[in-house]
């Protein structure tokens, strides 16, 4: 192994030396000692090892090289196991350095290629690596893949010599190696994870070398020459020209950023000379040759306008300045609508709220002017009042309805919009009751009506007490007597409003009369008790069920829940209160 290691770095002195010693660097030889930490990655511990590498690097530039190394380490006691193994590797890759021409240069390098290891241990130790041979030790070789990653750092001693205090890198390898659960199984390849050292010198070739500075030419004194000072403060020979002198030329803007109609000034900035010519331009192309310049914006197209100005005058090198002027352009308000709450019942009201924000070049907002698509708006209120619907659909309805807000400024207006949703409840149904029926000519409630009244309608009030009433009479037409019909609705009325006696206390103004004449388009509903009413019917106040016209003689009873619908009947209805029911009494 030494011997390879000799031979490889005489190799690399040789290359060295055929660099010719002109120019930037052109390659670098690195020899020195180096240190290795073997990990087996299986049950062997790690280990080290001592031994040398070598380096040539070949730069294409002051910061990437390509560098080829062959190292060699050796240990021959491996935790008192006299286990000689040998390393030796050869691998080459790119180097990227800070710069090789510095003093001090941290480089970086990547290197792949091989590695082989020797191993030999005496036929009386352990053998791990191979067969027995002819001789005293069993021995074994190996090839196989190797790459090395990191870095270090070069000081410079001089052009020849620099230093390397420190190489540290990552080293894997890929030896094959049994399975030691069973050994005498088949290998295979495995990583084994190491980490190097080096120090040492390093030597450069090519490159140039630092020279000292010739000394400056002696100059014979010259003859005595008429000297003149020029405006910048230089002296010459009055016979030359003097120099042009420079003009500090800048800008002056009023405004940077306008809306389309103001007017921009822009004036020089510092003083030029008397006899300074102007020529202003706007992008580009020239304008006028004013003192000052007033840049009007009516009527451009928003944007950014480059403002410039170029000035010459006798005996002053020609200068330039530029500015820019943002001409914006005019834009709506824009912003949001909301409502509060956004989902009412029919009558009830929102509160509407409009966040606007002003639009470039328009000015100051008015206050938000708010409408609806159905209903009504008060300022800021949405009142769903007017919201129509269906009236022969007695389900639940829904109706969106359109909300939009306006806001105006000076030059212009913006909208927002939202919507509300009204919702109509489902309309209660009137619950009937059985009829009233009479005997003809008859308008007294009899007992088999008032169980009717006083029993059946009484627990639909009691459980809706602000719930209506309605009773609807009717007469036949064989009756001669006139308001029959109303007459048995204000006695029913009675029964349930006198609040005395056998009577209960409905509140009147709850009860809703109709007279239906001869109208007996609704259907007969009647309650006949026959002679089991309660205490027995007077006489002549018995209606039989085989009364035919009976049906014409009636009262409809209807019980109306609260915000309920009128049952159809209730045509041109009046509440009992105002039709006198008071003065009745309670009936007998």
């Amino acid at each position: 192994m030494t011997r390879a290691i000799v031979r490889s770095l005489l190799f690399i002195c040789c290359v060295g030396v055929l660099f010719a010693q002109e120019g930037p660097p052109r390659a670098d030889l690195f020899l020195g000692y180096s240190f290795l930490r073997a990990n087996s990655a299986q049950d062997i511990p790690a280990f080290t090892a001592n031994g040398g590498a070598g380096t040539l690097g070949l730069n294409f530039n002051n910061h990437i090289g390509l560098e080829f190394e062959f190292g060699g380490y050796h240990n021959g006691n491996i935790h008192d196991i006299q286990f000689d193994t040998t390393y030796l590797t050869y691998l080459f890759g790119p180097r990227f350095s800070l710069g090789r021409s510095r003093r001090i240069d941290p480089y970086i390098h990547v290197l792949f290629g091989g590695a082989r290891i020797t191993s030999s241990i005496s036929e009386n130790g352990t053998n791990l690596l191979g067969t027995p041979s002819a001789s005293t030790r069993v021995a074994n070789s190996q090839n196989n893949f190797a790459m090395a990653a990191g870095g270090g750092l070069d000081i410079k001693l001089n052009h020849a010599v620099t230093l390397r205090p420190i190489q540290l890198d990552y080293l894997l390898t890929r030896f094959e190696a049994p399975n030691l659960a069973d050994i005498t199984g088949p290998t295979s390849n495995r990583n084994q994870n190491d980490l190097r050292f080096a120090t040492g010198l390093m030597f450069t070739f090519g490159g140039s070398r630092e020279t000292a500075s010739a000394p400056a030419p002696i100059v014979p004194p010259a003859a005595s020459v008429a000297m003149k000072t020029c405006p910048d403060g230089s002296s010459i020979p009055v016979s030359q020209e003097c120099p042009n002198q420079n003009m500090g030329l800048g800008l002056n803007v009023s405004q940077a950023d306008v809306c389309a109609g103001a007017t921009v000034r822009v004036t020089p900035a510092g003083t030029l000379p008397p006899s300074a010519v102007n020529e202003w331009s706007i992008n580009g192309q020239p304008v006028n040759q004013a003192p000052a310049f007033d840049f009007g914006t009516a009527g451009r197209a928003p944007g950014t306008y480059r403002i410039g100005l170029r000035v010459t005058a006798q005996g002053y090198n020609d200068a330039a300045a530029e500015t820019t002027v943002t001409v914006r352009g005019y834009q709506p308000p824009s912003g949001s609508l909301q409502a509060s709450p956004a989902e009412i019942w029919v009558g009830d009201k929102a509160q509407l709220s409009a966040d606007f924000r002003p639009g470039p070049c328009g000015g100051p907002l008015q206050a938000a002017i708010f409408t609806a698509a159905e209903g009504s708006v008060n300022g800021s209120e949405f009142d769903s009042t007017t919201v129509a619907f269906d009236p022969s659909n007695n389900s639940e309805q829904r109706k969106t309805v359109a909300i939009t807000a306006k806001v105006s400024d000076s030059q212009g207006s913006g909208s927002a919009d939202t919507q509300i949703v009204v919702k109509k409840r489902a309309a209660l149904t009137a619950q009937r009751l059985p009829d009233i029926v009479f005997p003809a000519n008859s308008t007294r409630v009899n007992n088999c009506g008032k169980r009717v009244l006083l029993e059946e309608l009484k627990t639909y009030s009691d459980r809706d007490s602000t719930g209506t009433v309605v009773l609807v009479g009717h007469q036949s037409e064989a009756e001669k007597a006139a308001g029959l019909d109303l007459k048995r609705a204000l006695n029913a009325a009675a029964v349930i409003s006198a609040g005395s006696g056998i009577c209960t206390a409905f509140p009147a103004a709850q009860i809703f009369l109709t007279a239906g004449s001869t109208d007996q388009s609704s259907d007969f509903q009647p309650h006949f008790c026959g002679t089991s009413a309660e205490g027995g019917e007077r006489a002549g106040q018995s209606v039989s069920e085989n009364d035919d016209s009976a049906k014409l003689r009636r009262v409809e009873v209807w019980f109306v829940p609260t915000n309920g619908k009128l049952p159809p009947s209730s045509v041109e209805h009046k509440d009992a209160a105002s039709l006198g029911v008071s003065g009745l009494g309670c009936p007998r």
